[in-house]
């Protein structure tokens, strides 16, 4: 990587949080997708699979196919499902897949692809009828309330109808995905998702009694073990977060640690006048004589340009000043002793008082996910 800053997996952290989390009795679906939420696609998945982690959610199927080429064994569910694009379609790129494509590097792989809606359960078996196998593996998604992708629950008659046309396709998996189960106050309605999900589940079990069920992600694992299915998905707690932090639940995830550190090199330390101005626009003015320093990382590598945030350096806060640049980002260091170039600033982690990924998303105003996401872009 062409950049100055890197971030570190710490992965012992990682087995901590697989421990932590299966200390529910709950068996684990660990999710990553995303190249792990930024930690590594391939070295999460080693890892993972040393302490006997033998389901994998992954998001498209590409990703599990990089799985299977590593070696990586066990179940593997893509829970994008497979490319909804035709051959020949004129508005597609040609290096994304079609949905043959994608089936056939399902079928070749044994990844068991997660089905949503009616063309890909038709064009599933259709693909299938021919097929070496007996049976082809399938998962099925039921809406329950995210409205995003799924059969809703008074769907599964009909879909118990397709599936009689099509015996070689083996339902082993149903998957529903809940909306606000790290928010308390709308437990009601994590309530609701679960009632129509185990309606969802009724029906097909009529037909498939050993269908397994995955509900519950990491919220709902820390909460309502009981609700999770037979299954459980945890993304977010397996990498460090803690999916109650900042409401009455907080205490659920306290024993969780943070998976990534990201840092950068402090490039230059200066004195800067009471009015004096810093960066682009002169958008900070010293309201005093300060100390600024200024850190190798920048929008380019994922930093967003939102105020209010900070680094930590030598172990002491140093806020944000100025705009962040492409590659560059001024801090305070004022009071924080012995600073100089070479020292490291933090973005996540650090000494005495770790920055964590709950705070970077409350300064950029969006979610910790993204935080991880974005700064896994850069190099390790």
């Amino acid at each position: 990587m062409k950049t100055l800053c890197r971030i570190r997996i710490h992965l012992d952290n990682l087995l901590h949080n697989l421990d932590f989390l299966r200390a529910s009795g709950k068996p684990l679906m660990p999710v990553i997708k995303a190249d792990a939420y930024g930690h590594g696609l391939l070295a999460v998945a080693a890892a993972l699979s040393s302490q006997g982690v033998d389901h994998f959610a992954v998001g498209a199927a590409a990703e599990g196919v990089e799985l299977r080429r590593a070696g990586i064994r066990g179940t593997v569910v893509a829970l994008l499902g497979l490319s909804p694009l035709d051959a020949g379609n004129p508005t597609a790129p040609p290096t994304l897949p079609t949905f043959d494509e994608d089936a056939r590097a399902a079928l070749t792989h044994d990844i068991t692809p997660l089905i949503h809606d009616w063309s890909a359960l038709d064009r599933m078996a259709e693909l299938t009828r021919d097929h070496a196998a007996k049976s082809v593996p399938i998962a099925l998604k039921c809406d329950t309330g995210m409205a995003r992708l799924g059969f809703l629950p008074e769907d599964m008659p009909l879909v118990l109808d397709r599936l009689a046309r099509a015996p070689q396709l083996r339902p082993d998996l149903l998957v529903s995905h809940l909306a606000a189960a790290d928010e308390p106050e709308q437990d009601a309605f994590t309530h609701e998702q679960t009632r129509a999900f185990r309606e969802a589940a009724r029906c097909l079990r009529r037909t498939f009694p050993d269908i397994r069920l995955s509900l519950g992600n990491s919220a709902c694992l820390l909460a309502f073990p009981e609700q999770a299915g037979d299954l459980a998905r945890p993304g977010f707690a397996l990498y460090g977060g803690n999916p109650f932090h900042g409401t009455r639940r907080d205490v659920l995830g306290l024993g969780l640690a943070p998976v990534m550190e990201a840092f950068a090199p402090i490039l230059e330390v200066h004195p800067l006048r009471a009015g004096q101005s810093l960066g682009y626009g002169r958008a900070f003015v010293a309201p005093r004589d300060m100390l600024a320093a200024v850190a190798g990382i920048g929008y380019a590598d994922g930093f967003r340009r939102m105020p209010g945030a900070q680094m930590s350096v030598n172990g002491m806060r140093a806020p944000v000043i100025g705009r962040v640049a492409m590659q560059m980002t001024c801090l305070d260091v004022t009071g924080i002793p012995s600073v100089r170039p070479g020292d490291m600033a933090h973005v996540l982690g650090g000494k005495a008082r770790p920055i964590r990924i709950e705070e970077v998303a409350a300064w950029w105003g969006t979610i910790p996910y993204e935080v991880t996401c974005l700064l896994g872009r850069i190099g390790r």
